[in-house]
């Protein structure tokens, strides 16, 4: 059976835009005005620099991430709060301590398989380009020249070196800078020093693995095994390599946008089912579950992208009404349906961990 990619463009008011894939691959796109973070001035010792952190007051998110309790049981707790979907501070806490932090899975093996292939992304404010040398080697680099900031590459194919569409700087797929087009008479310029600048990058099974942090070295090599281990934590041992099926294959990318925060689309996703039966007749009607199977066909295929794509359009629907909700002054925080609604419950628990840091 082929894996048909799903991506989803989600739009939150006061959010970015979040790019989902049915792998679990994600990329945001912040195209608000940030609210800076405290940050401890960078000149002071490093023991005033704890000490000012400590002292310092809680930002206005960190203070709304308490308006949660993850301790009480599902049968007694509250959905976070609205203002964790709609206040505008709230997003910078989270591409901070979520989605800067660790391994993020931002697309297929099967999308830079052959030498010279390549794909684009952004998560937060971060434009990426994810690339396979001639060697064979996978790269990956912010998409940012480093003449005046253009991107440099967009969407998905082949090319043997990026060129910049603004002043034609061009770099080789290991990053290294080929060409400065009319620098004559710069001074103090070192071409080594030019290159673009490279991130995380690992594979594990059938995903290709970001890490989002600074300082990284343009040859640094990072083992799978210990990328699956940081990204999948207690769960490698369970998943391992026998649980991603061999014959999956990347098959195509769909784009939807959403006028949603992005955790409105992971509450859908994490309900147990409980929308199904109201929000999908066709689909639930359809689901045989005691005789499901898998199988290559291409009928099959096709017929599975339609079931998709008038699955994934009503479910635009309902995250949009959610987010309208969200935004009214009658509501504030749910409640759970104890009996299907536990993936959500731990969900909301484990990003409450990570925010809390």
């Amino acid at each position: 059976m082929s894996m048909a990619t799903t991506m989803l463009v989600i739009k939150p008011l006061f959010s970015p835009l979040i790019h989902h894939q049915s792998s679990r691959t994600a990329r945001l796109h912040h195209h608000t005005i940030p609210t800076p973070l405290r940050r401890v001035p960078t000149h002071l010792p490093t023991s005033l620099a704890s000490a000012a952190a400590a002292a310092a007051p809680p930002s206005a998110a960190e203070s709304l991430v308490d308006d949660f309790d993850p301790e009480l049981p599902i049968e007694e707790a509250l959905t976070p709060p609205s203002s964790w979907y709609t206040d505008p501070s709230f997003l910078d806490l989270e591409l901070d301590r979520i989605f800067y932090r660790g391994w993020q899975a931002v697309g297929c093996t099967d999308q830079v398989k052959s030498p010279q292939a390549f794909f684009t992304g952004r998560l937060g404010s971060v434009e990426f380009v994810v690339c396979r040398d001639d060697n064979g080697k996978i790269h990956a680099f912010h998409n940012v020249c480093r003449h005046h900031a253009s991107l440099l590459a967009s969407g998905s194919g082949k090319k043997s070196c990026f060129v910049c569409p603004y002043h034609g700087w061009t770099y080789a797929l290991n990053g290294a800078l080929l060409r400065a087009t009319r620098i004559k008479g710069i001074r103090n310029f070192d071409v080594k020093e030019f290159g673009l600048i490279p991130l995380k990058v690992a594979t594990w099974g059938p995903f290709v693995l970001l890490n989002f942090e600074k300082d990284v070295s343009p040859n640094q090599e990072v083992e799978s095994d210990i990328a699956a281990k940081e990204w999948t934590g207690s769960c490698v041992d369970i998943l391992g390599n026998s649980c991603i099926d061999p014959s999956l294959t990347y098959l195509c990318r769909r784009e939807y946008t959403l006028e949603c925060n992005w955790k409105v689309f992971c509450d859908n996703y994490l309900d147990g089912g409980y929308h199904v039966p109201y929000a999908h007749k066709g689909l639930a009607s359809g689901l045989k579950l005691d005789s499901y199977s898998t199988t290559d066909d291409k009928i099959f295929v096709e017929r599975s992208l339609q079931d998709s794509e008038r699955v994934q359009i009503e479910d635009i629907v309902l995250c949009e009404g959610v987010q309208k909700g969200l935004e009214s002054p009658a509501y504030c925080s749910g409640r759970y349906a104890p009996t299907v609604e536990n993936a959500m419950y731990h969900f909301h628990g484990l990003l409450y961990r990570n925010l809390k840091g």
